[in-house]
């Protein structure tokens, strides 16, 4: 843990987003501990923006309003960085929250090992409650494989990373060297219960674009709210307190 004390790590977060007025502050309070922090906005119509910028985050737009494209998605998330002079750049979602209990402590430990590209351990968090100052008063849900994003990388070694649909796999070209287990990508998408998930789905449903109905992108929103109500039955039986259980 040397170079903490003789250099100074930098960091910077670059978060996808559209109308999260209700969450993005945890959100950005949470990567605002670890340095900058970069909003990418899919044309917000409510106080997304607003309330980003006021805690000192920097917003960019992207996309095309009223449209949710994976194709404008993706490019955001393969190019947004390259620019980025950080030793470290973390692109997620902004329900994504990654953790360690010393978090940067932990990336500091890769940096000095020569490690160019992290991949967390992706968990689904579920809850009925929404958080009220920080998300990770809520630390219930599941192990699941699919949200093990490789989600932090060093953007002076990793030349593209390659994301494919959803982010879920990748094909990093660069100076690759992955890192140590320990840390852990958190998915709070099923929060605040299923009612608040089935009108979500619904503003996503409506806002599909051509390219995404043509090759049926974003298809589990139109999923019928018998079936969301029976699958958050299903996650909640589920579900774990991941500390209990040795999981976090």
């Amino acid at each position: 843990m040397g170079r903490c004390l003789v250099y100074q790590m930098t960091v910077e977060a670059f978060i996808i987003c559209w109308n999260r007025e209700d969450t993005i502050h945890l959100t950005i309070k949470h990567y605002l501990k670890l340095g900058r922090v970069i909003l990418y906005d899919n044309f917000s119509d409510d106080r997304t923006r607003e309330i980003a910028e006021s805690l000192g985050a920097e917003v960019r737009m992207f996309g095309v309003a009223g449209q949710l494209d994976d194709q404008a998605y993706i490019d955001v998330k393969n190019h947004c960085w390259k620019h980025s002079q950080a030793d470290y750049v973390i692109v997620v979602d902004e329900d994504e929250i990654l953790y360690h209990p010393h978090l940067d402590l932990f990336l500091a430990n890769a940096l000095d090992n020569g490690c160019t590209i992290l991949r967390p351990q992706g968990f689904n968090i579920h809850s009925d409650e929404m958080p009220v100052s920080d998300w990770l008063e809520i630390k219930r849900g599941e192990n699941n494989e699919n949200y093990s994003k490789s989600c932090v990388f060093r953007p002076l070694h990793i030349k593209e990373i390659g994301y494919r649909w959803g982010c879920h796999a990748c094909r990093p070209m660069g100076n690759v060297v992955y890192g140590p287990a320990g840390l852990h990508l958190l998915h709070y998408r099923d929060v605040g219960g299923v009612d608040r998930l089935i009108e979500r789905h619904r503003l996503y449903q409506g806002r599909l674009s051509e390219f995404n109905k043509k090759f049926n992108l974003g298809h589990h929103y139109s999923e019928t709210e018998a079936d969301k109500r029976k699958q958050w039955k299903d996650f909640s039986e589920r579900s774990v307190i991941l500390s209990e259980a040795g999981l976090l």
